[in-house]
């Protein structure tokens, strides 16, 4: 219902305008407020299409259109919200149960007891083994990529203090970040050397699970595996140390393999071996530095023992869902010590022991290494991260 005669009314109602050439009302009846507009040339066409007036000119034709209130969700996204806090807080309760229950003051009296000197010998060992993940790094990128040795370990010391700080991984982004900024190393050279780092720490990883139940007593068929798994990695390890990784890229699209050039280079005359053995010693002094933690809180274990508790703390920390793994390595620890009669205080101890021995120091030296701007560092990684 138009009430001021301004256009707003139904379409579809007539407002008491008579049709075009229709006549016009009688005198005595009153007539519709006159509107003002401008005159139409007499050469132009009528307006409406010769139709009655239609609505007014600023006005949609299928009527006023109001957004919808803010806030509105669907019923379904509601129902999945109520889900997901009902879970978080049956996981809260579950861990202020076991908080609660659990026997800390046997934990803490582990940790005070705990022989400084193996946890010195742990200590050098760990830093050792990431000393020797940086120096890798550096031998595969400075063939294409000039830079010094300090340089290098310095972005590998950030990447590594980034990676404890973030639950992302984040650690990749900062190497590169830096490596580039100090060095002046192209971003895609810097890529394409922490993927052949990657596949070197992998290769490594590989001989490691196959060397390392060398010194474990094993059944007569796990022996016999071993031996056969040994035989295979050796040829692949001989091929690449032949022919280079670069083939690999050869047998792609000429396309894809145009923008792997640097990629292959990289891999190419068995430069990958050096690494491989770097990253030999990286899990080396891993297993070492396992080792030592658990007898320094006197845990009573054995060489296979703490050889399942590197391999479970490994597997447990891939997904990374805390910074620094914190919980989930003192949860594989107490897992894969249970079959060795191994209590889950004593695990819990050890556990903690062991991340602060790895945590703790490369924290600091990250720290000194930014000029203590690593906290406003890790953000902006983790946002650069994200956004790729």
């Amino acid at each position: 219902m138009d009430v001021r005669r301004v256009g707003l009314g139904c379409p579809r109602v007539g407002r008491g305008d008579p049709p075009t050439g229709g006549s016009q009302a009688a005198p005595w009846r009153d007539h519709p407020a006159a509107r003002w507009r401008r005159v139409r040339r007499r050469w132009r066409p009528p307006p409406h299409r010769g139709r009655a007036p239609g609505d007014h000119r600023g006005r949609a034709p299928c009527g006023l259109c109001l957004p919808p209130a803010r806030g509105a969700r669907p019923v379904i996204a509601r129902r999945w919200r109520w889900v997901w806090w009902l879970a978080g807080l049956g996981g809260v309760g579950l861990a202020l149960k076991f908080f609660v229950g659990f026997p800390w003051r046997v934990t803490f009296a582990a940790l005070l007891d705990a022989s400084p000197w193996l946890l010195a010998v742990a200590f050098v060992l760990n830093l050792s083994s990431l000393v020797a993940k940086g120096w890798a790094w550096h031998l595969i990128l400075k063939p294409a990529a000039p830079h010094s040795w300090r340089a290098a370990q310095e972005a590998n010391l950030v990447g590594a203090a980034v990676n404890d700080l973030s639950v992302a991984v984040a650690g990749e982004v900062a190497r590169v970040h830096l490596i580039a900024r100090q060095a002046g190393v192209p971003v895609g050279t810097a890529v394409s050397s922490v993927v052949w780092t990657r596949v070197a720490e992998a290769l490594a990883l590989a001989v490691f699970l196959v060397m390392a139940p060398s010194v474990l007593q094993l059944e007569p068929w796990l022996r016999a595996l071993q031996v056969g798994v040994g035989l295979g990695l050796a040829v692949v390890v001989l091929l690449a140390w032949a022919r280079g990784w670069a083939w690999l890229v050869a047998q792609l699209p000429a396309a894809l393999g145009a923008r792997l050039v640097v990629l292959g280079g990289m891999g190419s005359g068995g430069r990958l071996l050096v690494p491989t053995l770097l990253g030999l010693w990286n899990w080396a002094t891993q297993w070492a530095t396992y080792h030592l933690v658990l007898q320094a809180t006197h845990v009573p274990v054995s060489l296979a023992a703490s050889f399942t508790a590197l391999v479970a703390a490994n597997l447990g920390g891939l997904l990374r869902p805390t910074p620094a793994n914190v919980g989930v390595v003192q949860a594989a620890l107490v897992v894969g010590l249970l079959p060795f009669g191994v209590s889950p205080e004593q695990a819990v101890a050890a556990g903690l022991a062991l991340q602060g021995l790895q945590v703790l120091p490369v924290l600091l030296l990250g720290a000194i290494v930014t000029g203590w701007r690593l906290l406003g560092l890790t953000r902006e990684f983790e946002q650069t991260a994200g956004a790729a």
